[in-house]
């Protein structure tokens, strides 16, 4: 009988390099990519503190030094574990990380006309890799279309960045953040698009004139807005949709 069963891999460790607090619930953090560790865009992280994992979508391209990640608080009594750990910690901290990338949220097919990429708050995480990683080196000519829903402005995490990508990139990436919640006194500077993002998709891609033949569709964050993404646009409309929900 054959015991010998592979030995584990060692899990790595990785330094926090900086902490940037967006609100009360939302941070981005910088953490030490390992010299050993890859990723490709769209794939996510697992970290760990004293045994505690949790896996989180990778905001930086593959050639950068640092890993980022958009997190968003979950507190403790709607389930959250690892994210109160994560609000009390500070630069020079040490997170474990799993030493391997996971996710199949990825572009496979680079041929194609369209990438129509749906998100909510931190959803849009793997659309800012798939932005940093492909808009430089664009042989197929790939033209990124970022919808993204959140309550409130600053839940808007890459707002300066996907703004700026979209002016210097005009003809590949357009870029639309829209509110919930427009009435709330949070909100009192938005002068953008209002709405759910599942609610203002139908006319985008009227506008686009983005079709099946030539759009995948991604959906990315709140389970709900997948699964009306998908009665939506897979079977009503028949395109298809590759989808990657964030649960609580």
């Amino acid at each position: 009988m054959n015991t010998n069963f592979p030995a584990k891999k060692k899990l790595l460790e990785t330094e926090i390099v900086k902490i940037e607090y967006l609100s009360d619930l939302m941070i981005k953090v910088w953490v030490e990519k390992p010299d050993e560790y890859n990723f490709k865009p769209g794939q996510y992280c697992t970290l760990g503190v004293d045994g505690i994992e949790r896996a989180y979508s990778i905001a930086s391209a593959p050639s950068e030094q640092l890993i980022e990640l958009f997190i968003e608080l979950v507190e403790e009594d709607e389930g959250g574990i690892l994210t109160p750990v994560i609000w009390t910690m500070k630069k020079g901290d040490v997170f474990t990380m799993r030493p391997k990338a996971k996710g199949i949220f990825q572009i496979k097919d680079k041929t194609l006309d369209n990438y129509l990429l749906i998100s909510t708050v931190t959803g849009v995480v793997p659309y800012v890799s798939f932005a940093r990683s492909y808009l430089d080196n664009n042989d197929s000519d790939m033209k990124f279309h970022i919808l993204q829903g959140s309550s409130y402005v600053d839940e808007f995490g890459y707002l300066e960045e996907l703004n700026e990508l979209s002016s210097i990139h005009k003809d590949n990436l357009q870029y639309v953040p829209t509110i919930s919640r427009p009435e709330e006194y949070r909100n009192k500077s938005w002068k953008g698009s209002v709405g759910r993002v599942n609610t203002i998709v139908d006319k985008y891609v009227l506008d686009n004139n983005l079709k099946p033949d030539n759009t995948i569709v991604f959906a990315c964050g709140n389970p709900d807005m997948i699964i009306d993404i998908q009665r939506n646009l897979e079977d009503k409309k028949g395109f298809q949709v590759i989808e990657e929900r964030f649960w609580k």
